[in-house]
């Protein structure tokens, strides 16, 4: 089995606290271990626990300060499909209100998601990036698969239900020529325009496409310079250049870090 590797991006708040002593707090909490950390840097170990069907991973923070918050980058190293699971669960050991949840609670609010646990909810949050905020959110199938339907200012999202899936369809707000709205006897429906072809999510409950529908029109009517400019991808070689600190003070092998960096090599 080939190992991957997985960026996960949070921000911890200003008012929260030190995110170093907040993050070994949370690791606590686990069965996972803090290997080693620094004011920029933690690593953290997953251990293979069969009981739970868990491969062993490798989860790598590097911190640095944004705006008065600070900024995670998380790199998860490790087989197996629970990579986004990993920080779900060392999520779950912040304390409420650490960390930026993106206006995924407001969102929530405005609709009944009783289809959906708290770790789906957290799970969405791992798929975001910096600075990416939900607009509107429901329940959805999407190719014969149940999942969670977000509107970001940035993107369409179908995050399907299962953590251990991690399968993510996604649509661009530049890319979306239209996004209709449908009713039919098993609820709303959702019918995407987007380069050339049509994608249909159905059994939307109610409210929750024309809510979908209703911001999508707002955002797309905002002028260009208005819009939110999507994160930059990650650089994978600051990331190199990043594990290689790492390396260097021990903190990983060089097996490790040559592990690493042939995969973030691999997708340039």
């Amino acid at each position: 089995m080939v190992t991957i590797l997985r960026t996960v991006h949070w921000t911890v708040l200003p008012h929260a606290g030190d995110p170093i002593t907040l993050l070994q707090a949370a690791v606590e909490q686990t069965d996972f271990s803090v290997t080693s950390s620094t004011p920029t840097s933690i690593v953290i170990d997953v251990p293979r626990a069969m009981m739970k069907n868990r491969w062993a991973a490798t989860i790598t923070g590097m911190l640095s300060p944004h705006d008065g918050s600070t900024d995670i980058e998380w790199t998860i190293d490790g087989l197996g499909n629970k990579h986004y699971e990993h920080m779900v669960t060392i999520a779950e050991g912040m304390p409420e209100g650490s960390l930026d949840d993106h206006g995924i609670p407001e969102a929530v609010s405005k609709i009944a998601l009783k289809v959906f646990g708290r770790k789906e909810i957290r799970h969405l949050a791992n798929v975001l990036d910096r600075g990416e905020f939900v607009s509107a959110i429901g329940v959805g199938n999407l190719g014969g698969k149940m999942g969670i339907v977000a509107l970001t200012d940035r993107r369409l999202l179908f995050l399907e239900k299962s953590i251990g899936s991690e399968n993510l369809v996604e649509f661009s707000l530049a890319s979306i020529g239209a996004l209709s709205l449908g009713k039919k006897m098993g609820g709303e429906t959702l019918t995407i325009t987007h380069s050339g072809t049509t994608a249909t999510i159905t059994t939307l409950g109610h409210g929750q496409g024309d809510g979908i529908a209703r911001k999508f029109r707002e955002l797309k009517a905002q002028p260009a310079a208005e819009r939110p400019a999507a994160a930059p991808a990650a650089d994978p070689i600051a990331q190199i250049e990043r594990l290689a600190e790492l390396r260097d003070k021990g903190i990983l092998s060089e097996d490790e870090f040559q592990g690493q960096k042939t995969q973030l090599l691999s997708g340039l």
